[in-house]
């Protein structure tokens, strides 16, 4: 799949709705690595959304342009990231997060999420799924009150 693939704007943000719910399914099956997988891949691509629509770019390609345009986006990083905290520095939200206790520590958690769960045997644990992923929804609503 190439970089332009599902990069652009609407797709991401049905993407992470799309991926909350799958989080939310697996969750209630009792499938706890696979609903943190997903919840961060909701995050993932809510804050792909968020930066196009602030710098009012249609696809990921043109928004990393535009950001390193600007000088938001070191020439050593990228939009197709699974970082999530360098997706919330490009917004200029990674601040505003650190200023607030509660998000900061929401974040953090969050911020924990590894695309490699995927490959991960661990099937976690009923508490530590509920946690991540109540901190996945606290954070998709903080993004989308406040970028």
């Amino acid at each position: 799949m190439s970089r332009q693939d599902h990069g652009g704007v609407s797709d991401q943000d049905k993407a992470a709705k799309h991926r909350m719910i799958d989080a939310e399914t697996l969750f209630s099956e009792g499938r706890w690595r696979g609903s943190m997988y997903l919840g961060g891949y909701a995050v993932e691509c809510l804050l792909k959304c968020k930066l196009m629509q602030m710098f009012g770019c249609h696809h990921l390609y043109e928004l990393e342009d535009e950001l390193r345009r600007r000088r938001i986006l070191r020439e050593d990083q990228t939009v197709f990231t699974h970082q999530l905290e360098i997706l919330a520095t490009c917004a200029g939200a990674i601040g505003r997060i650190r200023r607030n206790r509660e998000i900061r520590q929401t974040f953090s958690k969050v911020n924990q999420w590894v695309p490699a769960w995927r490959y991960n045997p661990d099937l976690a644990n009923h508490d530590i799924a509920d946690d991540f992923i109540s901190a996945v929804r606290t954070i998709i609503a903080w993004i989308q009150n406040n970028m």
